[in-house]
Parts: structure tokens; C-alpha cells; sequence
């Protein structure tokens, strides 16, 4: 008899235990050897127990060795991620800024024909990995930064900050093409206005003195040599500063001939021209001006708004207030859409009325607010953008068909009676004035497959995208810390790339194009529902100050890139075509304001890269 626990169990019927692919190299020994013999014959019950004994010997080195490939895979896989990071760091630039992605995402509810499936989740766009930091400007205002905006042919740039002035900074200041005048880049001697006063103009030196200071590095991932920092994107000191403000500067706007307007908190709006040496007109206002705006189409025009909830439509050439209306809110953002048939007006609870420019007649309205939570009842709009997109429920077929004569101008019945499905009728007479605001040259087809769309920023830390055809959520973006600032976001030129700083120190970038749309060569599906949040972004460091946030970011204008480029012999000492680069120029570098008032400029590393590819026999550009 063998005791099993203690327990008396016949040997002749029995079979072995089980023995568990967990148990020691001891305990499958003392559990599978039967007792011996004690006539010392070889019967074959025991010659069957010795292969028995075998066998539970190799599943317990199996065993054994399944811990040990398990234990190992969970404690090399870090170090084996560790070792590529440390050979691919060692190829880096000392100056690359590690970027991070995330890809979280909730799924959207889909209603398809010819595919049960919704389409996979994508990861946030790894072309942003690494950034390269090429400039930086420390001290570029005294004290935090709060505002900056490119010109609209991309030569100069703007910036505002607690310092109460107003910079004016030439992009990309070699280049012939964006300055032919070589005077730009710098102000004369004797540029300087009569009326300033001393202890203004030592006020100046103190701050040209500040800049000499270095800004807190970045945290680098590289530790190679550094990488286009020779590329003069920006110049190191601005062309123009006006110090008439008395107070915080928190808003600009550039007209298509190159003036600008500044809000301040000293209740005034100033016009300046970087040709002149000091401001131009004021227009004093009853209490804080947080936002102004230059009519898009009549740089004769723009509007105001403030704490003072009157949104006003300012004729310039008479200094006077052409039309007003009373907002039911404290005003925090103001713009004209692209049309320049609306004026805009986010206010402090998280509403965006719309006016008729003629009169300022009120037109509609939305919310931006959360359904449920303690953002419900809706937080400050802290800024108001628009692009040109194009639909995300516009499918196109992988052979276009030519359009029948006696269909008119009617393009894909459709899609169209799929998005007239979906409006009230007070939707469908906005959706057609809105539509007949597209250009004349614009066909029907167009009319159907683009749209303006209102890019929406809140204290809630949310950017919201809204179409202007129906008023509608198309998609929300977060990640971002923004609670209190007057944080906004930026989209690039192209629309393809939305940045917004944020309360953390990092800059968030999201990409427009919904990741979860339907490829276009699948005609059989239709989606009727393309509203999600979207988690999926990348975001890096952007500010070391001590209390560090990014108050504002700005995409480069392409053109700007390019011209700095070309203009930049150090950095390619070659004649190269630009337009023969495959590469979106337009959200190729950034622009960063932080809380301690420095100016930083990022460039993609993958910029670079395809620039040179471009510039080998395979790219087509050496012949």
C-alpha cells in the first residue's frame, strides 16, 4: 500500500495523481516513486511507474522552463526596450524633443451596409516624433506671454504678453522673397517714436539685456549633434516694439494689408503697422477688450467684445461704432467666419452666438458644454478658429461617374437626401444659405463634399469641432489641460493638424481627419454617425518655466517654411523645389509661448528627413 495524504489507497486499480505543471522538481519526485519492492522483482507495474516517473520528470522541466520564459519575458522586455531607445537615442540630435502619443478612443456608434464592423481605432500621428527644437528666445516678453499670431502672407509675427507690449518679429528674415526690403529685418537707428519716453526707453534696454539670459532646457532624448538650429525660421530680436499699452495685451488680429490690432486689458484697442514706429489709432472702449478681429474681407471693419457683453463693429476710417449688439454674457472671444457674413461670439459660460453682419442681427446659437458632469452647465470659450474641411460622411466611389445632363447640378442623390435626411427644416434653410456662401467658382459637388467648420476652445479643457452646414458636433478633442487660462487652439493651414497648449507644460497636437471614417474605395457603406471623442493625440514638452504652461502655439505658415528653408544655405546648400518634397509644410513647425515669457520654435524631424530623401537621385532632385 502507498499513503497518499495520509490516506490508505489500493495500488492495483489506482492511477498516479495528476501532476500540475506548477509543481518543484522535489514534489514531482516524492509524489511519483512507488514504494519499493520487497521481493525485488522488475514487475510491469513498475517498469510502467519508471516511465510514468520520466515523463512527469520532463513536464516538470517544461514547467520549470515556461516560468522561466515568462519571468524573463516580463522582466527584459523593458530592458530590451530600453537598449533600442539607448542605440536609436545615440543617432538622435541632441536637440530632439521625444514626443508622446496616446490612443485612446471611444468608439462611435456606426449604422453600415455591407460591413458589420466598425472601422479599427488609429494611433496618433507618429510623424511628429521627434521634434527638433531649432530657436530659442528667452525673455521675449517681461513676464508671461499671452498671445501670437502669424501675419496672413506669413511674414511677420505677432506677439502680446503681461508686459503690455507688442511684438513684431520677421519670419523667415533672409529670404529675398518674404523680404525684399533687407531694412525689415532690422528697425533703424532713428526708427524709434519722439514721444517715448526715458524712462521707457530704458525699459527697452532692460528687456534687449534680459534676452541674453538662457531659458530652462528641455528635456532631450538625443545626444548626437545638433540639427538645424542654424535655420533662421524667425529673427532673434523683433523688428518693432510698441510699449503703449499700459496693461496686459491678450488678443491680436492682422489685416490682409499687414496692419494689426491689439486688445488690451487697459480697455483700448491700438492699430499699428510694423512700417510705422508707433500706433496708428485707439479705440477706447468702457471696460476689458478680450478679443478683437479684423473682417476678413473689408480690412476697413472688425469687431470687439469684452466685459462690457456689447459685441461692436468698428468702422476704422471714422473711428466710430457702426453696429453693436448686446450679448447676453460676458464676451471672452469674437471672430468673422470665413465668408465674413457672421460675427461670432463665445461667451463666459461656454455659448457661441452668431450675428448677421448686417446690423448684428442675432442668427443662432450653440452650447459647448458636456451633457452630464460638472461641466454641464458649460465653462469660458477662450478661443474661436475656422477651416475648410471636407465632410466625414462623404464617400466617394473609386471610378467618379460623370454627372447626367438632366440631373442639373445635382450631384450623388444620395448622400445628399442622407444629409437632408438629418436636418430639420429650420437646419435645411440654414444648410442652403450656408452653402451659397461657398465661392462662385465652386461647383454643387464641392458645395456637398466640403464644409466650414468652427474649431471651439473651453475651460473645460476641451476643443470641440462643429459643422457650420447644421450646427452639429462633428468632434471633440481632449487631453489637454485648460481650466483657467485663456488657452486656445490652432489648426494648421492644410486642416489637417489642430495644436493647443496646455496648463501641463506639453503641446498637444490632434489630427483632424477622423480616424474611425470609412475608407473611400468602400462605396457600399454609409455612415450616418461619425460623432466621437477623440483621445488619440501627441503632446511634448514645450516649457521648463517654473510654473510651466504653454499659453499659446501656432503652426508655421508653409509658406514661411519653405522660404526660410530655401533661404538657409547652412542648413541645404542646394537649389531645391519644394513643391517635388512630399511633406505638409504646413504643420511642419510650431511655435510655443510659455508662462515665463520665452519663445520656443519646433520642427519635425521627418521635415528634415524627407527634404533630404527628396534631394537624392531616388527623390528625383540630382540629376
Amino acid at each position: 500500500q502507498i499513503q497518499w495524504g495520509g490516506s490508505e489507497k489500493k495500488n492495483d486499480n489506482d492511477e498516479l495523481p495528476t501532476i500540475s505543471a506548477a509543481a518543484s522538481f522535489e514534489s514531482a519526485i516524492m509524489v511519483a516513486i512507488p514504494a519499493a519492492d520487497p521481493m525485488g522483482e522488475d514487475t510491469p507495474k513498475r517498469s510502467g511507474k519508471r516511465n510514468a516517473l520520466k515523463t512527469s520528470l520532463k513536464m516538470s522541466k517544461m514547467a520549470t522552463g515556461v516560468r522561466k520564459g515568462v519571468a524573463g519575458l516580463k522582466s527584459s522586455r523593458q530592458q530590451k526596450i530600453n537598449r533600442k531607445r539607448t542605440t536609436s537615442t545615440d543617432m538622435l540630435p541632441s536637440n530632439a524633443i521625444h514626443v508622446r502619443s496616446s490612443s485612446r478612443q471611444k468608439k462611435s456608434r456606426y449604422i453600415t451596409s455591407g460591413s458589420s464592423d466598425p472601422p479599427q481605432e488609429g494611433l496618433a500621428d507618429s510623424s511628429f516624433n521627434p521634434m527638433l527644437l531649432i530657436k530659442t528666445i528667452p525673455n521675449a516678453h517681461k513676464g508671461p506671454a499671452w498671445c501670437a499670431l502669424f501675419s496672413l502672407n506669413g511674414r511677420f509675427l505677432a506677439t502680446g504678453g503681461e508686459d503690455g507690449n507688442v511684438c513684431i518679429w520677421a519670419v523667415s528674415p533672409k529670404s529675398k522673397g518674404m523680404h525684399p526690403n533687407s531694412k525689415t529685418n532690422r528697425p533703424e537707428q532713428g526708427s524709434s517714436d519722439d514721444s517715448v519716453s526715458e524712462d521707457e526707453s530704458i525699459e527697452s534696454a532692460a528687456i534687449g539685456e534680459d534676452q541674453n539670459a538662457s531659458a530652462p532646457p528641455l528635456h532631450s532624448t538625443g545626444a548626437g549633434p545638433e540639427l538645424a538650429t542654424n535655420l533662421e525660421i524667425i529673427s532673434s530680436e523683433p523688428i518693432r516694439r510698441f510699449q503703449d499699452h499700459t496693461a496686459d495685451v491678450i488678443d491680436l488680429s492682422w489685416s490682409h494689408t499687414n496692419f494689426l490690432l491689439s486688445a488690451s486689458v487697459d480697455t483700448i484697442v491700438r492699430l499699428y503697422h510694423h512700417s510705422k514706429p508707433g500706433c496708428l489709432h485707439l479705440f477706447k472702449h468702457a471696460d476689458v477688450v478680450a478679443s478683437v478681429a479684423f473682417h476678413p474681407k473689408d480690412d476697413r471693419y472688425f469687431i470687439s467684445g469684452g466685459l462690457g457683453k456689447k459685441l461692436r463693429m468698428w468702422d476704422i476710417t471714422d473711428g466710430r461704432v457702426k453696429e453693436w449688439a448686446q450679448a447676453p454674457d460676458v464676451i471672452t472671444a469674437a471672430r468673422f467666419t470665413l465668408d465674413g457674413k457672421y460675427a461670432v461670439a463665445g461667451l463666459f459660460h461656454g455659448q457661441v452666438y452668431f450675428y448677421d453682419v448686417n446690423e448684428l442681427k442675432y442668427y443662432t446659437q450653440i452650447h459647448c458644454r458636456n451633457r452630464s458632469g460638472k461641466h454641464s452647465r458649460g465653462k469660458k470659450v477662450t478661443g474661436i478658429s475656422f477651416i475648410r474641411a471636407e465632410r466625414d460622411d462623404w464617400l466617394l466611389k473609386s471610378k467618379r461617374e460623370s454627372v447626367p445632363e438632366d440631373e442639373g447640378n445635382s450631384v450623388n442623390k444620395d448622400q445628399s437626401s442622407t444629409l437632408r435626411g438629418r436636418l430639420t427644416d429650420t437646419g435645411k434653410d440654414v444648410a442652403r444659405k450656408m452653402t451659397s456662401s461657398f465661392r462662385h467658382e465652386a461647383t454643387r459637388e464641392e458645395a456637398l463634399r466640403y464644409t466650414d467648420q468652427m474649431l471651439v476652445s473651453t475651460n473645460d479643457s476641451r476643443v470641440r469641432l462643429y459643422g457650420l452646414s447644421d450646427f452639429c458636433l462633428v468632434r471633440k478633442y481632449k487631453g489637454h489641460a485648460n481650466y483657467s487660462m485663456q488657452i486656445r487652439a490652432r489648426v494648421s493651414e492644410s486642416g489637417s493638424h489642430i495644436a493647443c497648449g496646455s496648463e501641463s507644460g506639453h503641446v498637444y497636437v490632434w489630427e483632424t481627419l477622423d480616424k474611425n471614417r470609412q475608407k473611400k474605395s468602400n462605396a457600399n457603406v454609409k455612415v450616418h454617425q461619425t460623432n466621437d471623442k477623440t483621445k488619440s493625440f501627441a503632446h511634448f514638452e514645450a516649457s521648463k518655466a517654473p510654473l510651466p504652461i504653454v499659453t499659446d502655439s501656432a503652426f508655421f505658415p508653409s509658406r514661411s517654411i519653405n522660404e526660410a528653408l530655401l533661404s538657409s544655405d547652412q542648413v541645404f546648400p542646394f537649389k531645391l523645389g519644394m513643391d517635388r518634397v512630399d511633406d505638409d509644410m504646413s504643420s511642419a513647425a510650431i511655435l510655443t509661448l510659455d508662462y515665463d515669457g520665452t519663445m520656443r520654435v519646433f520642427l519635425r524631424k521627418t521635415c528634415i528627413d524627407n527634404i533630404l530623401d527628396a534631394a537624392t537621385p531616388r527623390g528625383g532632385m540630382i540629376t
